[in-house]
């Protein structure tokens, strides 16, 4: 037979009260309103080890009586248990993370600085001064004597080399041979002129006394004829002696003016500065044979400083004539010269020094310093800047502390707790070494530059500065 399912307190059989302690004792100590938490470890066994009565945590069993109150008291021991355990789990991951969080990450940081960017090509050349030219030899001539030495300033005009022409001078004096035959020449068709003019005159004065004496009848009709026939024939004689006169004249102004364009190219042979120069070099020396446009020597204007360089072809499309260039001897802490641009060749063109198709096209360009600088050489090898793009007093950071999510643009910063904040930011010219900063940030901010490769930035986490304070060295471009 069950047992009532809701026991009076006072009609629990006394078997259940007396056979179970670990009954008992609950509901005594209820009762009693005392606790009696300090029972031995042998009682707790005791008692865990005796089976407890049937129908224990049956949901009718639930009352006001003490069996309910103690069954309530072991569920909630339970409960508190496992809130325990949670709870001391929950505690030991936080402080484990919190751990880590605490633990501060090493990273380089710097500040924004002005400074100025550009964007450049790079190109080598050479020094060359303005108008340099190549004086050239008019003919096949032989030095006589040169007149100057190298490194010399010339004004316009100076006579630099003196040369000879031996065929022009066999020319000229041949020409000049025959000038004086030809003034020979002219001066007898002079006399015979002359001669024929008397000769005509004579013929003249005859026919008019026959006309007088045929008039009186003194001499026949015949007689009168013959003295005109003689007067016509003298008078035919001048004019071929004119004639013979006029062509001597003309062979004689001929004949200078071979002499005028001999005694010119003579005189070509006496080279002169065709500016205010200074001499370069001298490719001859007094008595050397030199042929027809071989180099003599050459000269260059002293107040233009030049330089002939080459772009590649990509480089080419983006330069232009005007742009600003920057020009050094290659070397260490070499200084610049300042100039621009004033020409570009329209076409590119291969220079293969092997004779094989392999070399790249290049394009020839021609800069000019603003002001000469007196210390570059002429021939010398120097490099050239070329400024495509240039932003002064810009406020900017290396290339390296930019980082990119999405298409936008943003920076790690350290605020003031020594936490690591993302920043976003606006930029604007872009080079090699550094990147312009429109917006997002101050120079006091202090901006991360090279954040660990192992270990991933989060906003909040603290970091250590291993240089605090200080500016980037080394990632600024040069100005």
């Amino acid at each position: 037979m069950l047992p009532d399912p809701h026991p009076d307190a006072s009609t629990v059989p006394s078997e259940l009260a007396s056979s179970d302690p670990a009954v008992e004792q609950p509901l005594n100590q209820a009762n009693s309103g005392q606790a009696n938490w300090g029972q031995t470890r042998a009682e707790q066994s005791n008692i865990a080890a005796k089976p407890l009565s049937p129908g224990l945590f049956d949901d009718d069993l639930y009352s006001d009586g003490p069996a309910t109150k103690q069954r309530t008291g072991l569920k909630w021991i339970v409960a508190s248990g496992l809130v325990l355990v949670l709870g001391l789990g929950g505690w030991w991951g936080y402080r484990t993370w919190q751990r880590r969080s605490v633990e501060p990450v090493v990273v380089a940081t710097g500040n924004p600085s002005r400074d100025t960017l550009e964007n450049r090509v790079d190109a080598s050349g050479v020094i060359s001064l303005g108008n340099q030219q190549t004086l050239k030899a008019p003919g096949d001539v032989t030095v006589e004597s040169v007149l100057v030495q190298e490194r010399q300033r010339v004004a316009r005009g100076t006579v630099l080399l003196r040369l000879r022409d031996r065929a022009l001078e066999q020319q000229l004096d041949e020409a000049q041979i025959e000038t004086e035959i030809l003034q020979l020449q002219r001066q007898r068709q002079r006399e015979v002129r002359q001669d024929r003019q008397r000769t005509v005159q004579r013929a003249q004065e005859r026919l008019s006394e026959s006309q007088s004496l045929l008039e009186q009848g003194f001499i026949s009709e015949d007689d009168y004829d013959g003295d005109r026939n003689d007067l016509e024939t003298a008078q035919s004689e001048l004019r071929g002696a004119e004639v013979d006169l006029q062509q001597s004249e003309l062979e004689i102004r001929q004949n200078q003016a071979t002499l005028a364009n001999l005694r010119a190219r003579i005189a070509d042979n006496a080279i002169v500065a065709p500016f205010d120069a200074v001499v370069l070099n001298i490719d001859v020396q007094p008595g050397d044979g030199v042929q027809s446009e071989g180099n003599l020597l050459t000269v260059g204007d002293p107040a233009q400083e030049v330089v002939l360089f080459d772009l590649m072809t990509l480089d080419a499309n983006k330069v232009s004539v005007n742009m600003p260039v920057r020009v050094s001897v290659i070397g260490p802490s070499a200084a610049s010269y300042a100039g621009r641009v004033i020409s570009i060749a329209p076409q590119a063109i291969t220079d293969s020094e092997d004779g094989g198709g392999g070399s790249q096209a290049m394009v020839k360009a021609v800069a000019r310093l603003d002001r000469p600088s007196g210390v570059l050489i002429p021939g010398s090898a120097v490099s050239v800047e070329v400024i495509l793009v240039q932003r002064e007093n810009a406020l900017a950071l290396p290339t390296n502390a930019i980082q990119q999510n999405g298409g936008e643009a943003f920076v790690w910063v350290v605020d003031g707790e020594g936490r690591a904040q993302k920043r976003p930011i606006t930029t604007g010219l872009d080079t090699l070494e550094a990147v312009e900063i429109l917006s997002g940030l101050e120079e006091t901010d202090t901006v991360i530059l090279n954040a660990p490769p192992d270990q991933p930035l989060v906003e909040g986490m603290t970091v250590e500065t291993s240089s605090p304070g200080s500016s980037q060295s080394g990632d600024r471009p040069s100005p």
